[in-house]
């Protein structure tokens, strides 16, 4: 058993204890940022924005991927983490062992359905007769390899659930080092362009994947992914699967939304929709950063409810709030001033560019509400109260698609880039309802625990008295 971890998510002042798990985990989201942009920057240097358009159409169904990775890692890891705070370390070792071998069993049958079906997933998500080739020759491999894939993000979320964040962030390290390597390599050497891009991004992720494995090899989890620890029992599936559908619904909808953002773009021309897939994947960066700071306050809420400790679980939710809208301010400011800068990094085509910049300044105007609202989510995950999570994954495309639909039709394309803000507004809004809903339970449900407790410690000593007696 690691002390240190334990008594960081047990002990640690909430404002040090955040910064101690979200700092590697931003870090590591950040590497997964490299991840993205390493490929749209090496096929971006071919100049050609067919090939950009490509990956960019492409990228959604990678996330869908990790989505489906997602049910049973966003799921253990919130069940992981409340267990570690009840002390049953053996459950929390058959929640992991469960969730990696239904996580493998999972990936085959998603491998061999999207091999199948791949030419009419290219015809939904939008790509367009110049695109088609690209996008294919990108997908097949990246669907060829999607138990890499899945796995390498499954272990990802169990690691940093039990506090090893440094271990996660050191395997993505490892990744997106040699993503970067072999990325020029493959795309410009060996010519293999989009295609290139994609076995680059298989390797990097097989060998972290490797270094997660050496780590549960050597023992040194605090859960396990042994096969003699798999359980079929219903608490544990319900468990993991009321958080995770909910926290995996919400990147398959914003997968989804994607697709149709897409296709809406492409309607346009393929240099909006170049300049839409490359603005998603700077924008990721602020997003990215948000997840890092959530993901690593999530163990220590999910610890703290599990131990009973609310008032230790509310001061660290109110201090990860506050984070996040200081680093949503930050990126609004930064986004605003560089926006055509950094796209230029990627490509250098003056309309792309000019494109780019008025869609990165609409997309920036609802960034702390999107910080806030993702942070409440990420909460109620921490709290395994599915529900409100799945309310609000849906809630942001509810509201979206419609918008993207009657904005576009009516304003054009500027109704085509403030359909998202216009989305995330409302979505703030019902995440402040549902979270101060769920806050009165909670404390209404520790008032009757330390009720009960009380009682039962007033028994106990009556009966010891009386003995004495």
């Amino acid at each position: 058993m690691d002390e240190k971890r334990i008594k960081i998510l047990r002990d640690e002042a909430p404002f040090k204890a955040i910064l101690s798990l979200s700092i590697p985990t931003i870090i590591a989201m950040q590497v997964q940022v490299f991840y993205n942009l390493t490929d749209t920057f090496f096929v971006g240097r071919l100049n050609d924005p067919f090939q950009v358009a490509a990956v960019s159409v492409a990228f959604p169904m990678f996330m869908i991927l990790m989505s489906f990775s997602g049910i049973f890692g966003f799921g253990a890891a919130s069940y992981i983490s409340r267990l570690l705070g009840k002390k049953d370390y053996l459950m929390a070792k058959k929640t992991s062992s469960t969730a990696f071998y239904t996580c493998i069993a999972t990936s085959i049958a998603v491998t061999l359905i999207s091999l199948i079906f791949i030419s009419p997933i290219l015809h939904l998500i939008g790509v367009t007769p110049e695109t088609h080739g690209y996008a294919h020759g990108y997908l097949a491999i990246i669907f060829a390899g999607s138990i890499i894939i899945m796995l390498n993000f499954l272990l990802t979320l169990m690691l940093r659930s039990e506090g090893a964040v440094k271990v996660a962030m050191y395997g993505m390290f490892i990744g997106t080092g040699i993503n970067i390597v072999l990325d020029p390599i493959f795309i410009q050497v060996l010519g293999y362009g989009v295609k290139g891009a994609a076995i680059a991004t298989l390797i990097g992720q097989g060998v972290g994947l490797l270094y997660y494995f050496d780590f549960y090899r050597k023992k040194k989890s605090m859960v396990s992914l042994h096969w003699e620890y798999i359980s079929l029992r219903s608490d544990i599936i319900l468990e993991i699967l009321k958080v995770g559908i909910p926290a995996s619904s919400y990147n398959i909808m914003l997968s989804i939304a994607n697709t149709i953002g897409n296709y809406v773009a492409a309607g346009y021309n393929d240099l909006i929709l170049a300049a839409y897939g490359i603005n998603r994947r700077i924008f990721s960066m602020a997003m990215m950063t948000l997840t890092g700071l959530a993901e690593g306050s999530q163990p220590i809420i999910g610890y703290s409810y599990g131990a009973r400790k609310i008032d230790r679980m509310n001061k660290v939710i109110k201090t990860s709030i506050s984070l996040a809208a200081g680093i949503s301010f930050f990126f609004v400011g930064f986004f605003y001033l560089f926006a055509g800068k950094m796209i230029q990094i990627f490509i250098n085509n003056e309309e792309v560019i000019s494109y780019g910049i008025q869609i990165m300044r609409a997309m920036i105007i609802s960034l702390p509400l999107m910080a806030i609202q993702f942070l409440i989510r990420v909460t109620f995950q921490a709290l395994g109260k599915g529900k409100p999570a799945f309310m609000l994954a849906l809630a942001r495309d509810i509201f979206y698609i419609p918008a993207l639909f009657a904005l576009n039709k009516y304003f054009g394309f500027s109704g085509f880039v403030y359909a998202q803000p216009f989305a995330h507004v409302f979505t703030f809004l019902l995440a402040i309802v549902l979270y101060n809903t769920i806050r009165g339970k909670i404390t209404e449900e520790h008032r009757e625990w330390e009720i009960k407790n009380n009682l039962a410690s007033t028994e106990v000593a009556t009966s010891t008295i009386g003995k004495s007696n």
